[in-house]
């Protein structure tokens, strides 16, 4: 099996240390890996339902959903003015049942309080389901209220850096990765243990793709995304304070986390090297980050028969936007191309 890279950040240093960790030698003793049922939970995103706030009770469910729960994207459910609205949809509910899968829609599902009142029914009743088959709950209770906890001061630390308020936005920041970070990640192997139990989703996607994430950058879990965009945008916070180190590290951290993946992680990189006058590191940067782009636009130029119109819409938006980020980057890379060739003549 593949090894999995944890970074391990100490406040209020921030040091960093990577543990290369086998996931056959790994032990989990918060989480519990459940076998089947396998729950769906697919959100609404039509546009009245994305008018109701539909992406961020979209975005929650990604970050919090436990074990044997996927996370999906979907049309329209003929429910509008109710949302967000999100259909539960249970296969195998028991192993007694008589019916192989049954739906049900949840309205109104919009905010932390909600979202939990939601996924604690479910939990509930994978419990129930698990302990006629001899196993335990899905997930440790302690261990989803830190990662909730982590992922609210998240929100609260977006708001600060939408408003400039970056001292803020940093302090939040430390909070919310101290808080969460550690539970997101183990929360997240157990996902991919459960996947691979029972050939099923990651337990955290926005689609069918195991490892995609968004048009910002593919290739790590979606249940992880938070993580990274709170180290981006407390990397880009610091930079404007000009705490360059602290910067490069958060940067480094997004990396580690979004598996190499994240375009834009490599981005904050690049820009933490030209903060410090590093026209080489700056290159290489902009480089990994335009690479990156080149396989979101290839991958969302797919097409993807069957799909509805909201999905081919977004799939459109995210293709335009590696394009166009990679069409700028190209043009940095050549400038800074030229100032090192001519730093090497001068030397």
């Amino acid at each position: 099996m593949k090894p999995i890279l944890l970074l391990l950040l100490s406040p209020p240093s921030w040091s960093i240390a990577i543990l290369v960790l086998a996931f056959n030698e790994f032990k989990i003793d918060a989480l519990s890996v459940p076998s089947p049922p396998r729950i769906i939970l697919r959100v609404c995103t039509s546009p009245g339902c994305r008018d109701d706030g539909a992406m961020s009770t979209l975005d929650r469910l990604l970050a919090l959903a436990p074990p044997g729960v996927d996370v999906v994207g979907g049309a329209c459910v003929s429910l509008c003015g109710s949302g967000p609205v999100v259909e539960v949809i249970r296969d195998d509910v028991a192993p007694s049942s008589s019916s192989s899968s049954s739906s049900m829609k949840k309205k109104r599902v919009k905010g932390g309080e909600a979202v939990s009142s939601l996924l604690d029914e479910i939990v509930a009743t994978a419990a129930i389901a698990v302990a006629e088959e001899g196993t335990t709950a899905p997930l440790e209770p302690r261990m989803r209220d830190r990662l909730a906890g982590g992922y609210e001061l998240s929100i609260e630390a977006n708001a600060a850096y939408e408003s400039r308020e970056y001292e803020l936005a940093i302090n939040s920041y430390a909070d919310a990765i101290e808080s969460g970070r550690k539970p997101a990640v183990l929360l997240q192997q157990a996902r991919e243990e459960a996947a691979r139990g029972v050939g099923g989703g990651t337990g955290a996607t926005s689609d069918d793709d195991d490892d995609d994430v968004d048009g910002g950058g593919g290739g790590y879990p979606a249940g992880l995304r938070w993580l990274v965009d709170s180290l981006k945008n407390s990397c880009r916070s610091r930079l404007s304070l000009r705490d360059v180190d602290g910067a490069r590290r958060d940067a480094f951290a997004a990396t580690v986390f979004s598996r190499n993946s994240d375009p834009d992680a490599h981005e904050c990189l690049a820009e933490v090297c030209a903060a410090s006058n590093d026209a080489l590191g700056e290159m290489q940067g902009l480089k990994s980050a335009s690479r990156l782009y080149d396989r979101v636009e290839r991958e969302y130029s797919v097409p993807t028969p069957g799909s509805d119109a909201p999905t081919r819409a977004d799939a459109a938006r995210r293709r335009a936007h590696a394009a166009a980020r990679r069409r700028e980057l190209g043009f940095r890379i050549a400038k800074l191309e030229r100032v090192l060739r001519g730093m090497t003549r001068e030397a």
